[in-house]
């Protein structure tokens, strides 16, 4: 009963995490399921569906189809796609039903750019793991296709990771940008959104990664292994987490290295809730500004134990989340507006809320925190601080009387 959700949507699922890292990038990109996948990707999971353009269809997939195995009405809709204008790629995205009846879906890729004559990915998706799966997928099948290997001195830096899956836009990949620029890194390629298809091949003329989300782990540490591009992981939401990156970056440190968490004793504690770098970034900013405080770090999503400190968490299902938002020792949660619900009715925790596009895709998007920069993101942390401090006071006070 580990995946029955009662109060929380279901999260973006693998197949989007596939779909959104490649849509961008020229490619067809058909999700393999009778429509209500495609549909929560196009009209729930995915932003820039409402404002750019991307080649993302449905497969179409009938009752018959999955049982008789019809693969080649599906090759041939692909080809008649193919044959109407120009792709860079194709790729074929798996979901609940084809997973169920065991569709070959490197076996159609094969088939497929035999019988096209264009690069073809076969993606085995479920559609029951989480969307950071999939782009974690989509990035490594793009690096071991595509990069080629290097040619000239290395200079620059790739930006790794920056999926609207986990809140980041346009205008976040600008200030990202320029903070590399700023350190003599200026951007050669960008995954997760925003950038060119021809700027993917020359990746690993990259003297570093920037590692944004914890989704492009796999991807950094491949083009570590394959081309000796070390990374760095992080965000640089303000001086604090800005200063820790140069440092790092100058250094050429190694990338796991923990942020102070630690306040006074008896300080006010907050739980953050989100994508594991992001919540890291937004703590040291946090205990830079308020140092009396105490944070620790919780996420559903992907999860690094080297990225972790004392406290933090992964959190597996909903209950689990209950269990851990009615038993913990903390004075207030930040999180997506949606995970309220889970907060026992009695619960004398305080709530700030930061949404995850990932949770409650387009419900909040007000209240996305790659908008909040330079002095909104200082207010924010004050509202934090602020909110936590109360918190406190009433539960010393309680606890005296």
């Amino acid at each position: 009963m580990s995946y029955l959700f009662q109060y929380l949507p279901p999260f973006a699922a693998d197949y989007s995490g596939v779909a959104s890292a490649l849509h961008d990038l020229g490619g067809l990109v058909v999700i393999h399921d009778a429509s209500g996948c495609t549909g929560s990707f196009t009209g729930y999971d995915e932003p820039r569906w409402f404002s750019g353009k991307s080649s993302v269809y449905c497969s179409g997939l009938r009752e018959f189809d999955a049982i008789a195995g019809n693969d080649d009405r599906l090759l041939g809709n692909i080809r008649s796609a193919v044959d109407a204008r120009d792709f860079n790629f194709a790729a074929l995205i798996g979901s609940p039903v084809p997973m169920l009846v065991g569709f070959d879906f490197d076996g159609f890729a094969r088939m497929g750019e035999a019988e096209l004559h264009l690069p073809f990915f076969g993606f085995p998706m479920t559609g029951f793991a989480r969307y950071e799966r999939g782009l974690s997928a989509a990035f490594l099948a793009l690096a071991e296709r595509f990069v080629e290997d290097p040619r000239c001195l290395p200079v620059g830096a790739n930006i790794l990771g920056v999926s609207p899956l986990d809140n980041f836009d346009a205008k976040a990949v600008e200030i990202i940008a320029a903070f590399l620029e700023k350190n003599g890194f200026p951007v050669v390629s960008v995954w997760g959104q925003g950038d060119e298809w021809r700027s993917i091949p020359k990746a690993a003329r990259a003297k570093i990664n920037f590692v944004a989300a914890a989704s492009a782990l796999p991807l950094a540490e491949y083009m570590e292994n394959r081309w000796g591009i070390p990374y760095v992981a992080g965000l640089p939401l303000g001086a604090k987490t800005e200063a820790e990156l140069e440092n790092r970056m100058r250094h050429r440190l190694d990338a796991r290295s923990r942020l102070p968490r630690r306040g006074d004793q008896g300080a006010a504690t907050i739980f953050l809730i989100g994508e594991q770098f992001r919540m890291n970034a937004l703590r040291a900013e946090l205990l830079e500004r308020h140092p009396l405080l105490e944070a620790m770090v919780g996420s559903f999503f992907a999860w690094d134990l080297s990225f972790a400190d004392e406290g933090d968490c992964f959190i597996s299902n909903e209950a689990e989340a209950i269990r851990h938002l009615a038993q913990g020792d903390f004075d207030l949660v930040v999180g997506d507006p949606l995970l309220r619900e889970l907060m026992p009715d009695s619960s004398e925790k305080h709530f700030v809320a930061e949404a995850h596009y990932a949770i409650s895709a387009r419900l909040y998007r007000e209240h996305v925190l790659s908008r909040r920069f330079g002095s909104a993101l200082a207010d924010f942390l004050d509202e934090i601080a602020e909110r936590a401090f109360i918190a406190r006071a009433c539960r010393s006070e309680r606890l005296s009387a």
